[in-house]
């Protein structure tokens, strides 16, 4: 090879290995030859799981929804019994990262279709099981409601890891108000469902797959105080009438099912 041309060619190299080589896109999309020019986000801002996929062609500035809901201000605390699995009571303990639903944990490929019914985002709880002093006479952190919520845990679980509906990852966001969310430091007793439902009323997702394994679904919940009072939507009452109401509905639900 000619020196001339030799040079030549090194230089093309060194001016490859400068720029840098470009991302590769989806299988067959030669549409752009020049890259978009984006910031970098650290591993902190994105985690590598979550980066959006290369199906999805829009909400590169994020994706957010909100969903306003309500409530009926008379429902008694008994209603935290029906349509769930199981009661857990417990103080929470951590707060884990927000992750989407789908099985990977990325973002949906459609994020107009698929959200919010086929897929979400969730944030995953630790909560101890721990009754409150007022209520150890009532009832341990384990009510039961049918026989999957039986066989969900052993009588000697400590804590347990449950998922609720809303929050954000890296860039996209569910929020749903009044908010689903709890904090660190809330004790409450929670209703738990195996499987979630769409708003029609069809049944979606079951146990969430997480790090720390498959979790349940939170659906409701009353907040306990130390002073022995709950709060159950914007209403303060008595926690340990509040529970009474509700081992009281679970034991009329019992005792109205059939046996096989």
């Amino acid at each position: 090879m000619r020196r001339s041309a030799l040079l030549a060619v090194i230089v093309v190299m060194l001016l490859a290995a400068a720029c840098g080589a470009r991302e590769a896109g989806p299988a067959g999309d030669e549409t752009d030859a020049s890259p978009e020019v984006v910031a970098s986000p650290t591993a902190a801002d994105v985690p590598p799981t979550v980066e959006p996929r290369a199906t999805d062609p829009g909400w590169q500035d994020g994706f957010v929804l909100t969903m306003n809901g309500s409530y009926p201000m008379s429902v008694p605390p008994a209603g935290l019994a029906r349509g769930v699995d199981l009661l857990v009571i417990g103080r929470v303990i951590e707060e884990l990262p927000a992750r989407w639903t789908t099985p990977d944990g990325l973002r949906p490929a459609d994020l107009s279709a698929d959200v919010p019914d086929q897929f979400t985002i969730v944030t995953p709880y630790v909560l101890e099981l721990d009754v409150p002093e007022y209520l150890r006479s009532i009832t341990g952190p384990l009510i039961p409601l049918n026989d999957g919520g039986a066989a969900a845990y052993a009588a000697t679980t400590e804590s347990v890891t449950v998922v609720v509906e809303g929050g954000t990852v890296g860039i996209d966001s569910v929020v749903i108000s009044p908010t689903y969310l709890l904090s660190v430091g809330d004790r409450v007793v929670l209703a738990l469902v195996a499987t979630r439902s769409d708003r029609a009323g069809v049944a979606l997702e079951p146990l969430v797959p997480t790090a720390e394994g498959p979790v349940w679904w939170g659906f409701n919940r009353i907040f306990l105080n130390d002073d022995g009072s709950a709060e159950f939507y914007d209403e303060t009452l008595s926690a340990p009438e509040a529970v009474s109401e509700i081992l009281d509905a679970v034991e009329q639900m019992t005792a109205a099912t059939p046996v096989p």
